[in-house]
């Protein structure tokens, strides 16, 4: 998921898009598609980005390119099950995260398997392991009555609910990072449970499939790069100097 202009971060560092930010000598995109590609349940790629954008400049015939004339989230996925129309369920990775690892997405992805008929699959890593091996960086987090959680850049959709549920997904998209809007969004009857952690995650995935109208599942991934984005300059300094010091450790 390559959708829309040159970002704050993007703009300020000088770079046409963020997923085109260096990152020890590559640019982000690379990165998370060699991960991508790693995966051995991964059928095909396909990234969706503006049409004749910088993403698109970049890839050339490299992958196949959902180029929709809508550019929202929404846009991309809608348009890269257009383009494969024997995709039932897509896995969605965001263009942000470079310390994907094949093993990472094969983890999520095998587990998703597991809920074949789940029309939402939500990938989310346990907090204090992200900040413990990146501490630089300041991680969102909801707090449940099994731990405290952040999302991951990780997910699985239907085309049925694409196409019969897309504008609730785009609601959730905005609110992923928001505490306040994640509970408004799955009632205000939610609001108190969730501000006193109080809620579990079996409540939390009930009340979203009460949402949504389909079936959701939700993996928690022991991979701390799966919680790890690049928003600010600091997260991109983390994302280098981790690279480096796996370098250093081969």
């Amino acid at each position: 998921m390559a959708n829309g202009d040159a970002c704050k971060l993007a703009r300020k560092l000088a770079a046409p898009h963020k997923a085109l930010l260096d990152v020890n000598g590559k640019p982000m995109i690379d990165r998370v598609l060699h991960a991508v590609h790693g995966c051995s349940l991964v059928d095909g790629v396909i990234v969706s980005c503006l049409p004749g954008g910088p993403i698109a400049t970049h890839l050339g015939d490299r992958v196949t390119l959902a180029q929709p004339s809508d550019p929202t989230f929404l846009g991309g996925i809608a348009e890269g099950f257009r383009l494969a129309p024997e995709m039932e369920r897509a896995l969605l990775v965001t263009c942000d995260m470079p310390l994907l690892t094949p093993e990472s997405i094969e983890f999520f992805a095998q587990q998703a398997a597991q809920s074949p008929e789940a029309d939402v699959v939500y990938g989310m890593v346990d907090v204090h392991l992200t900040r413990r091996h990146y501490p630089e960086t300041r991680r969102t987090a909801i707090k449940l009555r099994e731990g405290q959680y952040t999302a991951a850049g990780l997910s699985v959709v239907s085309r049925r609910f694409i196409e019969e549920c897309g504008p609730t997904l785009m609601d959730a998209f905005h609110a992923r990072k928001s505490k306040v809007a994640m509970a408004q969004l799955l009632g205000f009857g939610f609001l108190v449970r969730f501000a006193l952690g109080s809620l579990s995650l079996d409540q939390i995935v009930r009340r979203a499939e009460e949402l949504l109208q389909g079936k959701c599942a939700a993996v928690s991934i022991p991979y701390p790069e799966c919680g790890f984005d690049v928003d600010s300059e600091a997260d991109l300094a983390a994302a280098r100097a981790a690279l480096q010091r796996l370098r250093s450790e081969a």
